[in-house]
């Protein structure tokens, strides 16, 4: 069992040394520590990442408990865990100061009456006992995501969060606060444990040896078949955009707003109509559409004329009113359509055939292809007339979100 425990120390300790980073694992945290055992449990010993420090973000009796469970002397499952797998527990920064407790904000405290002397406690009376009220929520909101930026700031570590404890609101924040300030080596994770298991206060993480604990009245179950999943969930990653503005604070809701607005103006560079001439396709974006021959070129001949738009109107008419962008079929460039044909369909063709009924069958069967697909409708070629007789057909999309690679002449 000591050699056990010597290699597996000696495993982690070179696990380090060739990362040479830190890994730091936070969690938010309710009233089951068995999460942040467990969740140690699958990330030090199935995965041997080298944990070096650990963070709690709970409440005022999510600390209690946390304290009494996970970090007594004696009986802390903790140090109960770092026996078992031979760790060191000095090596794992974990104490007290990393219990991080939610408290409440500096604008909603009861101040004492003027001459009265301040409680011993008072400290703790700051200290949310639960996650209930909106006011609780923001509080929560701006400590746990200051918390999860102050920890990312460092590019000398990692930072492991889990989802696993606490209120809903809890988890959400944190996903938030991954996407808001995560890098792209940080990880999120949500640790899975089977129903006897499951939030048992005798179950902390699975032992080296078989053991019994009691799942009920008059019933046991035998750790051999606990089994610990760790669930990695995926975020996107907005920190580029987040800290652009550096050294001004400002509240999460400025902070999303920024973000929301800064992605708003960048939509169209990710959300464009390409038409790529050379391979002979059309994307939305990185999707390549599932068209070609004839109705890529009528789609082609359409996006032209939008993409054109700011050259050939001049600013004198509405996006929705240019009778460049929108044509009736009398006014069909053939010449233009048959150099497009050429090009996607085939180049013997030298003399094209295309009155009106042939083109309103080829303009249905484009749109029907781009709706099946799921497609916006901005990239189907509409008749903005309100009667047929004075039909005009175009494409809605901006003509800034349109592109032309390697367009011929």
């Amino acid at each position: 069992m000591v050699h056990q425990r010597e290699r597996s120390q000696r495993s982690l300790t070179r696990s380090r040394r060739r990362h040479d980073v830190r890994h730091i694992f936070v969690a938010v945290l309710g009233q089951t520590p068995q999460i942040v055992t467990e969740t140690l449990y699958a990330l030090m010993v199935e995965r041997r990442i080298p944990i070096s420090e650990v963070f709690v973000i709970t409440t005022r009796v999510g600390a209690q408990r946390a304290r009494r469970d996970l970090l007594d002397p004696e009986t802390g499952q903790f140090f109960a865990f770092c026996r078992e797998y031979g760790l060191d527990p000095g090596a794992i920064a974990f104490d007290e100061k990393h219990i991080l407790t939610i408290k409440m904000l500096a604008s909603k405290r009861v101040r004492p009456s003027k001459g009265a002397a301040a409680r011993p406690n008072q400290q703790a009376d700051l200290e949310l006992e639960d996650i209930r009220t909106v006011e609780d929520n923001r509080c929560l909101a701006e400590q746990l995501l200051g918390i999860i930026r102050r920890l990312t700031e460092d590019p000398n570590t990692v930072v492991h969060g889990s989802i696993a404890g606490g209120r809903k609101t809890m988890s959400a924040y944190m996903l938030l606060a991954f996407s808001l300030y995560g890098r792209e080596k940080d990880r999120l994770y949500h640790v899975l444990v089977p129903p006897p298991f499951e939030n048992n206060p005798q179950f902390f993480f699975p032992p080296r040896r078989e053991r019994v604990i009691g799942i009920g009245v008059g019933q046991v179950a035998s750790t051999r078949e606990a089994r610990i999943d760790l669930a990695e969930i995926p975020f996107v990653r907005l920190r580029p955009w987040v800290l652009k503005e550096k050294g001004v604070q400002k509240t999460i809701e400025q902070q999303i707003r920024i973000v929301q607005r800064q992605l708003n103006l960048r939509a169209p560079e990710w959300e464009s109509l390409v038409i790529d001439y050379r391979m002979r396709q059309a994307r939305w974006g990185d999707r390549t559409l599932p068209i070609s021959g004839v109705k890529l070129a009528l789609l082609a001949y359409f996006a032209e004329r939008r993409a054109d738009h700011l050259r050939h109107a001049r600013g004198r008419k509405a996006h929705d009113l240019c009778p460049l962008c929108f044509q009736g079929f009398s006014d069909f460039d053939l010449n233009r359509y048959r150099t497009l044909y050429q090009h996607f369909v085939s180049q013997q063709v030298q003399k094209i055939e295309l009155g009106p009924d042939l083109f309103l069958s080829y303009r249905s069967k484009l749109n029907r292809v781009l709706a099946r697909e799921g497609l916006p409708r901005e990239l189907q070629i509409v008749n903005i007339s309100a009667t047929p007789r004075h039909a005009r057909y175009g494409l809605r999309l901006e003509p800034r979100r349109i592109r032309l690679d390697f367009r011929p002449q």
